[in-house]
């Protein structure tokens, strides 16, 4: 049985994505090198949720809320809680087509008859239902989340389904000791277009109290990024033209798949967090081969965008090296190091920051045609058991839907982890330290320091894969 998708313009493969392109200089290739480590933790031929019985399950399908083999998972995060029964890994599915009953979710214990994890809605059934009512709780479709360092996932929604915006889009975050709503607050619609698509949400916490607080938002088809403060319940958009798409980098070609997308701004990762200094945001398009980064410090001052979005070109900054081909999501560890996957190679690399942007200094940890296409989200989450740092990352084959071609006899999603310190052995991204250019002992931002509230103690993360082993991610 093959997936019938109906794709309408590059819209909504940006949507579905949340990356954008990039352009490529030919300077140089990028070394190859095969990390190891890298252990998979779930997989699916087609997304199955957790429905209250089988018969709401069928009603579902017949009804067009559910149409099996059209949901696809773009993000992924983890949340070690301060007890075992608190952990989730965290899922996005975005309502970018019919058929989506579910557009956030944890990953439960259960496995349908087909060996494919079910996924429960979160916080509940009852957010996700009837997204077209626009019920003051509700989500209506995520692309991407994130959990800081205090326990609070960062929820984006856009409002769309499929092409259509239906309610207003809003930033939601939630308790994840207690799964209860701490901000809500509505886009205003003065900030986004009709073609606006919110993909890629950034979390900045810059105090050990969690009181300030600023999230980035990256919008992929009006190439802005929304600074959104919770403490003044205001935001307002900045605009460069960094956040463009590059034309020679709109056309994907992966494992013998080929379609064309212009998306604009869409990974974005910041920073270590260092006490009384700034840090940089850094960002790409997901169509283009380009890096950069704006200095937090002036992204965040509401003043020079109030009455302009592109008023100051003159605060973003580009990197002169490029690499080979699209990248979309990002992910920055604690020592400044870079995550991100290659589309065409099929590749996970890594870049330290500390360097010039480019091949010279860009290296390959690992590279698998088979299980590395398309990786549309990836976080660096740091295990408060043992204090190291962990890679998830999510691929979800995305050229298979854009082209029409995806098959639920074959494993089309999976979720990957390993070890920070196992994946940079042998690359020159370990071998230029940065330990001495970004502290690593102070409260860290975006994928830092997770430090859980009301108990310092946290259990070790398990699940069990399809082989019904149990997998604990504690060494």
């Amino acid at each position: 049985m093959s997936l019938i998708v109906a794709i309408t313009g590059s819209k909504w493969l940006c949507v579905m994505l949340g990356v954008c392109t990039s352009t490529w200089t030919p300077s140089g290739s990028i070394p190859s090198h095969t990390g190891g480590g890298i252990s998979e933790v779930f997989q699916w031929s087609q997304l199955e949720f957790d429905y209250p019985s089988e018969r709401d399950r069928q009603q579902d399908i017949a009804s067009g809320i559910f149409e099996p083999g059209h949901p696809t998972p773009i993000d992924v995060d983890v949340y070690y809680g301060p007890r075992e029964e608190l952990n989730k890994v965290f899922i996005t599915i975005p309502r970018a087509q019919k058929g989506i009953p579910v557009t956030l979710g944890t990953i439960t214990k259960k496995y349908s008859t087909d060996g494919n994890p079910i996924i429960k809605p979160y916080p509940s059934w009852k957010w996700q239902r009837n997204p077209h009512r626009c019920q003051r709780d509700r989500i209506v479709s995520v692309y991407r989340i994130q959990i800081d360092e205090c326990g609070r996932l960062w929820v984006l929604d856009t409002g769309r389904i499929e092409d259509d915006q239906i309610c207003l889009a809003q930033i939601l975050a939630f308790d994840l000791q207690t799964d209860t709503l701490l901000y809500r607050y509505e886009i205003p619609s003065s900030q986004l277009e009709d073609r606006s698509i919110l993909v890629t949400p950034i979390v900045d916490v810059r105090d050990d109290k969690c009181k300030d607080t600023f999230v980035y938002v990256a919008d992929c088809q009006t190439f802005s990024i929304i600074v959104y403060n919770p403490r003044l319940g205001v935001s307002w958009k900045a605009t460069d033209k960094t956040m463009y798409p590059y034309p020679n980098f709109g056309t994907y070609d992966i494992q013998g798949n080929s379609f064309d997308l212009m998306d604009g701004v869409l990974g974005m990762a910041l920073s270590p967090y260092k006490p009384g200094s700034d840090r940089k945001l850094f960002y790409h398009a997901m169509s283009s081969g380009t890096e950069n980064f704006v200095y937090t410090s002036d992204i965040r001052n509401h003043t020079r965008f109030y009455s302009d979005p592109e008023s100051s070109p003159e605060i973003f900054s580009v990197y002169k090296g490029t690499r080979p081909s699209q990248s979309a999501a990002e992910a920055i560890d604690k020592d400044g190091i870079a995550y991100f996957g290659l589309m065409h190679e099929t590749t996970l690399n890594c870049w330290n920051t500390a360097t010039e942007y480019g091949p010279e200094n860009i290296d390959t940890i690992s590279y698998n045609p088979k299980t590395l296409q398309f990786i549309s989200g990836i976080k660096v989450i740091t295990n408060p058991l043992l204090g190291y740092q962990e890679l998830w990352f999510i691929s979800n084959r995305f050229q298979k839907v854009a082209t029409d071609t995806l098959s639920t006899y074959e494993i089309n999603f999976r979720i990957q982890t390993a070890r920070v310190d196992d994946v940079l052995k042998g690359t020159k991204c370990k071998t230029w330290s940065s330990s001495n250019y970004y502290p690593s002992t102070t409260v860290q931002g975006s994928y830092g320091l997770y430090k859980p509230r009301g108990s310092s103690k946290s259990l070790p993360l398990r699940v069990n894969n399809q082989n019904g082993d149990s997998l604990v991610f504690v060494n």
